[in-house]
This record gives structure tokens, C-alpha cells and sequence, in this order.
């Protein structure tokens, strides 16, 4: 049994909360557990699954359907009582003998994980010519189940199918059946049938379940933000590991996580835990287990405390993986409203008090109070330290040596799980890493036919290689990676820290994982003379051994896409191969290997030195031919520096010299697949003549004063650098090449905002969560993989991948345009709909700065670190979240020199006015929703810049009748257009599935319309199509405006509905005929429900034909509109309280709104500087908008010279405004 005094250093990080604190009940719970409601019952020997029991019992209630005859005739399926019971009747009535009908339950699948065999009752009640083919599927193979058409006994008869026979395994996450019926001779039969049901064997002993109290994070305070630690032991004789072993409440059931990794004995019992937070009120719940071969069990239902609703919300946000002793370290505090007492205590493993202190204040950041604790005076090495304030404790966290050398095994384990055509079980052997993946990430190799020609004719050998993220492709943008992980070993030669070797084959596993990069890209210089492809992923959320069938020259192997070179992953590669090359020599000459290895190894190294001049030979020849994929010029350089480094020749280091010395910042991004310029410099740097080092170093130092002084934008360990992909890859990508500029400068500052960088990472973020998989007390569940083939139900629960790091927070929700940013939220890929799934998404790429720092980190022992002492250049406004419109004015600090705006690629410098700098631009121009960020940078005394981000949002125009809001116009326009995606034909009342398509067709010259078709299965059939299942804020428009045209089909029929959820509306009353020329058509939706959500709207588009038989229509120019009426409102009597302040002055803003219609506004916008802000009424009472009402704004504002208007529309008249006032003037 786990306890803290028998786990060994390495697995202390697997302790995840406080388990030396748990006290177990004494009430252990046996077999066969009690039944509870609304929760599927775990598989277990008593407790068999019916699919269909044909008499509404089972998972499948309806009627199965007869989808197709095949060589015609007829097939039908009823319910009919026979023998006292009812039963399923599948008849056919065929055309020949050779006719076949097929039935399906629909489309729906089952879930027979935890059940061994598959059972059919079944009777042939007198007809000898009946015959029945029973064909089960996996989405990947069918299986026939009688092996053929088999004739069916007169009398009932089970017929029991081996599950765990099958071969290849099958998936019993999600079963698809097919029954077949066939006649011997022409005439009438039929199979009756009783149940189809999974069942399993019944051996050994029950498991015992012991419940601990439920903990939480904050003492006696409990609510909404509370989270619980709910853990149980698990205690089997037999010891069998569970195949599920879960905490229930809320009528769900989770999974719980090993609290130890290595611990494998089930005899002595092991424990486990589930982290959340709970919904308002008491929620019940219990513990249940199963281990698949004797009955589950389950605990008795216990009730959580009280959980209230708060509006005083506070995080303790913390290291997850902890932190080393001398290690710099902090803690962040968090509240949604001002904290009175700033004390806070840390507290160690025994519930002690170590120290006191109180709390720095930061200001608001992202919406929330913000508070700093320097925790670094806490050095004694220990487990299970928490910080407190006001009730609240952080996550658990241990103090450690080297906090970063436990988690290596889980860098290279991520590549390991990586790897293409191989089996995980062979790539990740048992305990390769402490974490272990997930069960059901596990596959056997996959693509082991890859590639083949674009014209389908010659096969290539292209197996190997590493997967590029949670698809399946393979891209010569990636072929660095192997560089960087090979880079990791050299750059840190003398540390032992870099040599574990966990699969025990006598070579040190970063060499290893280099090696297998390697020997994929020496396929494509023996095959292609040093020229690299892409090979494409074209699959579902399946395995990667599902998505072809491994076998050689056929159709669904993968196309090698050598329509479009990759030079650039020519570059990439060489600079790979040499570097593994030089590794491996290295190795050797350092006794890092075997000597029994020597030989094969060099036959290696000399193999991947030919291939790299191959490689370097190809790219040099073909810099400027095309198409070909990225820049090879900001790879090149990297291949120069390897190539010098691995041969000494003198050719190579005079391309990297003229290379580093024609660059300048501006050259310079980050290190990742976009360019490699920064590690290739970093390499160089050592090697370089002397003229040459102080360019680098200059360049270097530029890039480093760049990452430290975005980092200084937020008390956040991260760049202010926010997008549409998650900021953890650009993040992580400049944190790699930070700890390159560390290893050669060995700069304080350095290392202090690396330490920041991966505090924020494992959990010192906003959403308290480590975004590295498996790794923290909450990590992040839902990695974007399609290793995880449950990634789309909504049932799923995630998998881990141990030590992928997801991308993290975005400008704003994928989904939603108006949500606070930056966001994140851990949720399923199917929630997604639109699969905008960056937040979550692992590559390879983004990962390579992760391994390298933690490959550095990890021999670094009690190095000093340091505060920066450049200027912290802020922006005082707009801030991140603000929507903005018209002219802008951002302004800045004045502690950094003179500050200059980034536009057009040129620096503009601010004018100081007041108390800030100021800089004026338009965003008329922009698109609404769209999301900007502008660069700004200041300067030291000697010279040194400071650079910050002003991130903002266009506002979208006023609801008025001279600004239309475009939906879609089927060319790439509109908020539903611009983001890339089809209509969806999602369902068909009435009818088959694939009734209704959509395409975008070419209707004049440069002119695309959507196109939508319908070919029914009969007359009653209804075709329906949705922007996927996105809801979209139509929120101030009355009219849905379309043109529409139907090329030849008069009967064809549409409807247009309109819903958010709850509520739903036809419009125009049903039905409409579509005419034969372009026709605009509009709909009024002002008799829609009054409470419907406009704001979450969704649209509908419904197709149906008068006659059975094919029809198509045409749209284009989707949108919502107001038409002009009355007369336009008007704005007076604008002011501001005060002409001057300071930051903290609550200045008030007031207009009287007047509308002789008496019509109310859609809103009354205070702008001030650009910034638009909602008003709100003085006298939510008044409704009379004939006389004049008064609304107004209470804000603070920045440092600087203020400007501000009024605008607003009753949605009926164009927008009106005041003029632009002066004021107030902030100091």
C-alpha cells in the first residue's frame, strides 16, 4: 500500500495532494455493489450489457433499419411477441437468391470495454432458405461473426462470440452492428431475435474499496472555486489492476489517477484521486471499481460539504512540479475582489507554519486583483509545502535538489510516443518513464506503408520518423527537432544529468531519440538525392495503424507530396544529421556508450555524415527553386554551423560567417520551425572569429532584452504575446533558446525568467493548471492527439502523454468572439466544433524548447539569479481585452527614454503629452473581431530596448442600417465565412444519412456561392445544414437577408430557423419556393421569442422536395440587416465629471439620450481614446426615451491626455455622435 515513507525520491513527484494527511475509513465495501441510478453500471459478471433486448430495455430502443438490399428485394424489421417474449423480427422478401438486405440500429454504437464476449439469441421460426450474416465493426475492420450467411436453429439458441479473439484487437469502445439476411431460393424467410448482449467470466476475488475523507484546498471556505481532493484505496487479493476505477456525483462518472505511478501492487492496496470543484449546494458521491473478471464494488454514498456561490474568488498559484532549493521562487495570489489582509503563511509536509509575511500588490491583471510572494527564502528540501492566505491554499508542491532532473524521462518519453511506425509497447518499454502513458494511447505500428507517388505508381520506404502533433503527419519543417534533442547532450557533455539511459540499450536516450530522426532522413537522401517531402495526415481520431492498412502499393497509402519541395527540411536535416553524427563520436570518445556498440555506431555516424552533405548539397542547389515549402534561408545557417562542427571544414564556417554578420534583429524570432537562426547563432557562438562573436553576442543580447522585457509586461512567468495559437509555442520556443544564451553568458537575469517561464507552465497561471501532461497536481486532460480515440465524445476523459506540453492560452475562446482574454479552458475535442483546438494542441516543435530546457536545467545547481534592470516599458492603454474603434490612442510610461510605435515595419517614436506618451493610429480599416497587437519599444541610458505588446480588439459597428453584419458570403467573408469552414449537413428528418451535401461552386468569375443539394429517400424527407454547431452573436439586427437561386428544380423547398438552444423560430412562416433567377429574400425575426438569446445565435437552413427526387439551390450573401425608419435619437448634454485626476481618480461620464419615436438605444458607448465602453442607465425605471434619459459611465483611467465621444443608435437611424471633447488630463 502507498504511504509517503516508502516512495523513493523519484516517485515524490506523484504525491499530488497531501495524501500523508489522508485518514482512511473503516469501512471497506464489497462485491456485488449496490446499483445507482442515471450512471451506467460498471462491466462486471452480474451486471451483463444489453444492446437490444427488443423490448425497450436495452442501450438501442428504436427500430433497426433496413439501409440497403443488395441485387434487390425487400427486407423489414419489427417487434413482435413470440414465446411469451418480445423479440426482434428481421425478414426479407428477395428479388433472387442472390439478393441480400441489411439492417442497421441506425447508426449507433456501443461501448463493450470490460466485457469479453458478445452474445445473439436467436431463432429461425420455419424457414429452412433463411440464412443471417452478422458483421461487427470498429470503424477501422469488420468482423464476420458467423463467417458467412449461417443458418439459424428452429429452436432459441446462443450463440457467444470471443471478443478477446478477435485479431487485429478490435476497439470495443464503439461496436457497429450489421445484420444480413440471404434466401437459398426466392420466397419469404425471417430470423427472429431475443437480445444481443456483452457479457464476461467470473474469477477470482472482488476488489475492496477504502474511502478517505474529502479534502479541499481551503479549509472550512467552500465554494464555487473550492477544489476537492476525493481518494479512495483500491485493494485486490487477485492482484488485477482495475479496469476502472472512479469517483460518481452529479450523475457522472470520473476517473481517478494513480496518486503513485510505480506503485503496481494491488494485493496491499494503492490509492487513488480525482481533483474538482464542486457546483452550488451538497453533491453526493461514492467510489466504485471494477477489475473485468468479478463483480465491482462500490462505496456507500457520502454527501461534500456545502458548496455557496461567491463573488470573492481567490487562487494560490504555484510551481505544480515544485521547485529546487536555491531555485528563485515565488507564489502568485489571485482575487475577484480587494484583499484586506495581505498576510500569508507557507507551510510545510507536517502541517507547520514556517513562515509569515505579507503580500506585494500588483494591480489589476486580466480582470483580476493581483498579488506576489517571494518565496525563495524557503530552501529545506521536503514534500507537500502549501502557501495560505485568507483561507485559501495553493496546490501542493515539493522543494527538491534539482526539481527538473525527475522530470527528464518525461521529455523523452513524449518523442518516444512520438515515433511513426513503430508499436508503442516497442518504443515505450514498461517504466521507461514514472509517468506512463495513458492504456489507450497504446497502438501497434502504424503507416508501414508509407509513402507513395503522387500518381499512385511507386512505393517508397518512408517509414520512421516522428508524428508532428495530434495528427499523423511527417513535415521537413520538423526535421530540426531531432537537432535540438541530439544539441541537449553535446551542449551539456559534462554532466551526468544528460546521459540516463532508460531503456537500458547502453546509448544515452537523447542520442537514441536523435538517432531515430536520423535514420528517417537518410531514407530521403539514398531515395531523393537530399531532397525532403511532406507526407500529409488524412485521418479520423483513430490509431495511426487504422488509418491505412500498413500494407504497400495500394490506395490508401500516404502520397508523398513531392509537388512542393521542402528545402528548408533539406537544411533542417543535414544540420540533424550531423549533429547526431558528431554526437554519437562524442559519445564514444566520452565512454557514453557500450564498447561492444562502437563499431555499429560508426558504421551510424559515417552513414548520417554522408547523408547530412547529401542533405547540405541538395539545399545549397535548390535555395530559390519552386514552389517549395517556408524560407530555407533562416534554416541554412543552422546546417552551416552543424556541417563546420561535425567536419572542420573551413567552407562551412565562412557560409556561417557571412550568414550571422549579414543579420540583425529584426531577422530574429524565435527558434522552432519557422526559423532557426537563434540556436544556429547560439552553436556558432563558441567557433566564431572574434568580429563574429560580438555580432552574435549583440543579436543575442538584443533577443534576450526582448523575452525579458515582454515578460516584465505581467507578474506572469510569461511573454504578453497572445494569439490564436496558444502563447506556451512561442513562449516555450524563445525559453529554449534563453537557456542557450544562459549556457554561453551564464546571465542571472537569464535564468530567473526561465525559472518564471516554466512556474508558468506546470500551473502558475491564471487557470491554476499545468499544461504538461501528467504532470502537476491538475494537468491538462484533453490532449488535441489522435492517439486518443475517444477525443470526441463527450464521455471521454482525456489521455495522458507523458510530459506534452499543450499550447495553452489564446487571445479569446475559440468559439466565442466576446470572451475574456486571454482564455483557456481544458474541454474535449468535440466540444470544439469548428476543431479550433490550438489551446491543447502538442507538437513536436513546440516541445523541443521544452526538453532542452529541462535537459539544462537539470545540472544546474545553486546558480544565482537576478531581477532584471531594464526599464519596464507599460502600456498603460488600450489593455488586453479592450475592443476598440475609430482613431486610437495608446499610451505609455515615461520611464523609457523615448518609446516608439512598430508600424509598417519601421519604428515611429511617441509624443510625449502630459503624463504618458501618446500615439495615435486608425483601425476603421480593420475587420470587427479581428484581434491586434502592436509593438512598442523603449530604451536604457546605454542604449539597451525594452519592448512591450498593446493588445487589442476591433469593436464591431453599431446595429444600424448603414452597417449590415455579413454572415457568410461563401468567399471567405463574414463571421461565419471568414473562419474557413463548410455548412454541415447534420441531419435528415425522415431520411438516410448523406441526403444533403454542401460545396462552394464558382458562379461567375471570381464570385463562389454555396451550394446546397438534396437527393431524399422519400418525400417526407427533411435535409438539414448548420454552421457546424456554432452559435454566433446576431444580437441588435431584426432582419436574416439572403440571395438565393434555384438552377432547375421546381420542387425544391427551403426554411430558415433561427434558435439558441432553447428557444426557436421559422422564419417568414415555414416553406418557400426559390426562384429561378437570383432573388434577394428576407426574413423578419421580430415576432422570434422575446427571450431568445440572440446573442448565441444559430442558424438553419432546411431543404425539402415536393416529389422524391434530386434538388440544389444557390446562396450567397448571407447576412443581417436593419432598415431605416423615424427619425435618428440624439446625444446631449455630454460630459466628465472632473478636467483632471490621477490613475486612481473614479471619473464619471454622462449623456442624455433622447429619441422623439420613443425607440430604445441598442446601447450608448462612451469612447474615450479609441476604447469603447458600455454606459448604463441612471434610471433603469425611466422608459420614456421621448423626454430624455440620463446614462453614464464610471471609470478609471491611465496616465495621459484624454479625448472621449458619445455614439449610439435606436437600430433604426445610422449611428450618431458627439464630437470629440478633450479631457480628462490624468497624472
Amino acid at each position: 500500500m502507498t504511504s509517503v515513507t516508502r516512495i523513493g525520491e523519484r516517485a515524490k513527484k506523484f504525491l499530488l495532494v497531501g495524501l500523508g494527511l489522508a485518514v482512511v475509513l473503516q469501512a471497506l465495501v464489497w462485491a456485488p455493489a449496490p446499483a445507482h441510478a442515471a450512471v451506467k453500471p460498471l462491466p462486471d459478471p452480474n451486471t451483463p450489457l444489453y444492446f437490444d433486448d427488443f423490448d425497450n430495455k436495452g442501450e438501442f430502443k428504436q427500430d433497426w433499419q433496413n439501409w440497403y438490399n443488395q441485387s434487390g428485394g425487400t427486407g423489414t424489421f419489427s417487434k413482435a411477441t413470440v414465446d411469451t417474449f418480445k423479440v426482434g423480427k428481421f425478414a426479407q422478401t428477395p428479388a433472387s437468391s442472390s439478393s441480400q438486405a441489411k439492417f442497421e440500429p441506425w447508426h449507433q454504437t456501443v461501448d463493450l470495454s470490460g466485457y469479453r464476449y458478445l452474445n445473439f439469441r436467436m431463432k429461425n421460426p420455419g424457414y429452412p432458405n433463411a440464412r443471417i450474416r452478422i458483421v461487427i465493426s470498429d470503424g477501422y475492420k469488420n468482423y464476420d461473426m458467423t463467417g458467412g450467411f449461417a443458418s439459424v436453429p428452429t429452436t432459441w439458441t446462443d450463440t457467444q462470440i470471443d471478443l478477446d479473439a478477435l485479431s487485429p484487437k478490435i476497439n470495443k469502445k464503439r461496436i457497429r452492428f450489421e445484420i444480413w439476411l440471404r434466401q437459398t431460393a426466392t420466397g419469404y424467410g425471417e430470423i427472429l431475435m431475443d437480445h444481443i448482449s456483452g457479457t464476461t467470466d467470473n474469477t477470482g476475488s472482488s476488489p475492496t474499496l477504502s474511502a478517505a475523507p474529502l479534502t479541499s484546498n481551503s479549509g472550512s471556505i467552500n465554494n464555487q472555486n473550492t477544489t476537492y481532493t476525493f481518494k479512495t484505496t483500491y485493494t485486490d487479493a487477485d492482484n488485477n489492476k482495475p479496469i476502472a476505477m472512479q469517483v460518481v456525483f452529479g450523475d457522472k462518472a470520473y476517473n481517478m489517477r494513480d496518486a503513485d505511478y510505480t506503485d503496481t501492487n494491488y494485493a496491499d492496496g494503492k490509492d487513488y484521486i480525482y481533483l474538482s470543484k464542486l457546483p452550488v449546494g451538497t453533491t453526493s458521491y461514492y467510489f466504485r471499481a471494477a477489475d473485468g473478471s468479478s463483480p465491482a464494488a462500490s462505496t456507500t454514498p457520502q454527501n461534500s460539504p456545502t458548496v455557496t456561490q461567491s463573488t470573492n474568488i481567490i487562487d494560490v498559484l504555484v510551481s505544480q512540479v515544485g521547485y529546487g532549493a536555491n531555485d528563485y521562487k515565488n507564489a502568485i495570489v489571485t482575487s475577484t475582489t480587494f484583499l484586506a489582509d495581505t498576510t500569508y503563511q507557507i507551510i510545510d509536509g507536517s502541517n507547520t507554519s514556517l513562515h509569515t509575511g505579507a503580500m506585494t500588490y500588483k494591480g489589476m491583471v486580466w480582470g483580476k486583483y493581483l498579488y506576489v510572494i517571494d518565496i525563495s527564502g524557503i530552501k529545506t528540501i521536503g514534500d507537500n509545502y502549501t502557501v495560505k492566505t485568507n483561507g485559501v491554499s495553493s496546490f501542493p508542491f515539493p522543494i527538491t535538489d534539482n526539481v527538473w532532473d525527475d522530470y527528464k524521462d518525461e521529455m523523452t518519453a513524449f518523442y518516444r510516443v512520438q515515433r511513426a511506425s513503430v508499436a508503442t509497447s516497442d518504443a515505450y518499454p514498461p517504466g521507461y518513464s514514472t509517468i506512463p502513458p495513458s492504456d489507450k494511447v497504446f497502438h501497434p505500428a502504424g503507416h508501414l506503408d508509407d509513402a507513395i507517388s503522387l500518381d499512385g505508381t511507386t512505393s517508397y520506404d518512408l517509414t520512421g520518423g516522428h508524428y508532428d502533433a495530434g495528427d499523423y503527419g511527417k513535415y521537413g519543417a520538423n526535421q530540426w527537432v531531432g537537432a535540438s534533442i541530439v544539441l541537449a547532450y553535446l551542449r551539456n557533455i559534462d554532466s551526468p544529468s544528460v546521459k540516463f539511459d532508460n531503456d537500458n540499450n547502453d546509448i544515452p536516450d537523447l542520442i537514441d531519440e536523435a538517432m531515430f530522426a536520423s535514420d528517417y532522413l537518410v531514407k530521403f537522401s539514398d531515395l531523393f538525392d537530399g531532397a525532403m517531402y511532406n507526407i500529409s495526415h488524412h485521418g479520423a481520431f483513430v490509431h495511426p495503424n487504422k488509418e491505412t492498412d500498413g500494407i504497400r502499393g495500394n490506395s490508401d497509402d500516404r502520397k508523398l507530396r513531392t509537388d512542393v519541395l521542402s528545402v528548408e527540411g533539406s537544411a533542417k536535416g543535414a544540420a540533424t544529421l550531423a549533429a547526431t553524427a558528431r554526437a554519437i563520436r562524442t559519445a564514444i570518445a566520452e565512454g557514453d556508450v557500450a564498447t561492444s556498440l562502437i563499431p555499429d555506431l560508426t558504421v551510424s555516424a559515417n552513414e548520417y555524415e554522408a547523408a547530412a552533405v547529401t542533405m547540405y548539397d541538395f539545399m545549397a542547389a535548390n535555395l530559390t527553386t519552386t514552389p517549395q515549402h517556408g524560407d530555407p534561408n533562416k534554416s541554412k545557417i543552422f546546417a552551416d554551423v552543424e556541417m563546420y562542427l561535425l567536419t572542420n571544414d573551413v567552407a562551412y564556417k565562412n557560409a556561417a560567417t557571412a550568414a550571422a554578420n549579414a543579420l540583425t534583429f529584426d531577422d530574429l524570432s524565435s527558434t522552432a520551425y519557422w526559423s532557426m537562426r537563434p540556436i544556429a547563432l547560439a552553436e556558432f557562438y563558441p567557433v566564431a572569429d572574434t568580429a563574429t562573436q560580438a555580432h552574435i553576442k549583440s543579436l543575442l543580447d538584443q533577443q534576450f532584452h526582448y523575452v525579458l522585457s515582454l515578460m516584465d509586461d505581467t507578474p506572469y512567468g510569461t511573454m504578453n504575446q497572445f494569439s490564436n495559437f496558444g502563447v506556451n509555442e512561442p513562449l516555450m520556443s524563445y525559453i529554449g533558446d534563453m537557456m542557450r544564451y544562459y549556457e554561453l553568458f551564464g546571465d542571472p537575469d537569464t535564468l530567473r525568467i526561465i525559472q518564471r517561464a516554466m512556474y508558468w507552465v506546470y500551473g502558475q497561471n491564471p487557470w491554476n493548471i499545468s499544461w504538461v501532461s501528467g504532470i502537476g497536481s491538475d494537468y491538462v486532460d484533453f490532449l488535441h492527439t489522435r492517439f486518443d480515440e475517444e477525443a470526441g465524445s463527450a464521455a471521454g476523459q482525456g489521455v495522458v502523454i507523458p510530459g506534452a506540453m499543450v499550447s495553452g492560452a489564446n487571445i479569446k475562446d475559440t468559439k466565442d468572439y466576446y470572451s475574456v482574454t486571454p482564455w483557456y479552458q481544458d474541454r474535449y475535442q468535440g466540444a470544439d466544433n469548428m476543431n479550433q483546438w490550438r489551446y491543447n494542441e502538442y507538437s513536436i516543435n513546440i516541445q523541443a524548447g521544452m526538453l532542452y530546457t529541462v535537459m539544462g536545467l537539470s545540472t544546474i545547481n545553486n546558480a544565482p539569479t537576478s531581477a532584471s534592470n531594464l526599464p519596464e516599458l507599460q502600456v498603460l492603454s488600450p489593455i488586453i481585452g479592450d475592443y476598440v474603434r475609430g482613431d486610437v490612442t495608446v499610451f505609455t510610461s515615461t520611464n523609457a527614454g523615448t518609446p516608439e510605435v512598430r508600424t509598417g515595419g519601421t519604428y515611429v517614436p511617441m509624443t510625449l503629452d502630459g503624463a504618458a506618451y501618446e500615439y495615435t493610429f486608425d483601425t476603421s480599416a480593420l475587420n470587427p473581431l479581428s484581434n491586434h497587437i502592436m509593438r512598442i519599444r523603449g530604451n536604457d541610458t546605454s542604449g539597451n530596448y525594452s519592448f512591450s505588446h498593446m493588445h487589442y480588439t476591433v469593436a464591431r459597428p453599431l446595429p444600424d442600417p448603414s452597417h449590415p453584419l455579413l454572415f457568410d458570403n461563401f468567399d471567405g467573408k463574414g463571421v461565419w465565412g471568414s473562419i474557413g469552414h463548410h455548412w454541415v449537413n447534420w441531419w435528415n428528418q425522415n431520411g438516410g444519412n448523406n441526403e444533403g451535401t454542401f460545396s462552394k461552386v464558382l458562379d461567375t468569375p471570381g464570385n463562389y456561392v454555396g451550394k446546397f443539394t438534396q437527393n431524399p429517400s422519400q418525400v417526407s424527407s427533411e435535409a438539414r445544414f448548420q454552421h457546424w454547431h456554432e452559435s454566433f452573436n446576431l444580437d441588435g439586427y431584426r432582419y436574416v437577408n439572403m440571395k438565393v437561386k434555384n438552377p432547375s428544380h421546381s420542387n425544391l423547398r427551403m426554411k430558415v430557423t433561427m434558435s439558441d438552444g432553447t428557444n426557436g423560430y421559422t422564419l417568414g412562416g415555414g416553406w418557400v419556393s426559390i426562384p429561378t433567377t437570383w432573388t434577394d429574400l428576407q426574413f423578419d425575426t421580430s415576432a422570434a421569442p422575446a427571450n431568445m438569446n440572440r446573442k448565441k445565435a444559430v442558424l438553419t437552413i432546411w431543404l425539402k422536395q415536393t416529389v422524391k427526387g434530386y434538388g440544389e439551390m444557390f446562396m450567397d450573401d448571407f447576412q443581417l440587416t436593419n432598415t431605416a425608419s423615424g427619425t435618428a435619437p440624439t446625444l446631449t448634454a455630454g460630459s466628465v465629471n472632473a478636467a483632471t485626476g490621477n490613475s486612481q481618480t473614479n471619473f464619471t461620464f454622462n449623456v442624455t439620450y433622447t429619441d422623439v419615436d420613443n425607440e430604445a438605444p441598442y446601447a450608448v458607448e462612451a469612447v474615450i481614446d479609441g476604447v469603447v465602453r458600455q454606459m448604463v442607465e441612471v434610471n433603469p425605471s425611466d422608459t420614456n426615451y421621448a423626454d430624455g434619459k440620463a446614462y453614464r459611465l464610471v471609470t478609471r483611467l491611465s496616465k495621459g491626455n484624454h479625448s472621449y465621444y458619445f455614439t449610439t443608435t435606436d437600430k433604426t437611424s445610422d449611428a450618431v455622435s458627439t464630437t470629440v471633447a478633450t479631457g480628462p488630463s490624468v497624472s
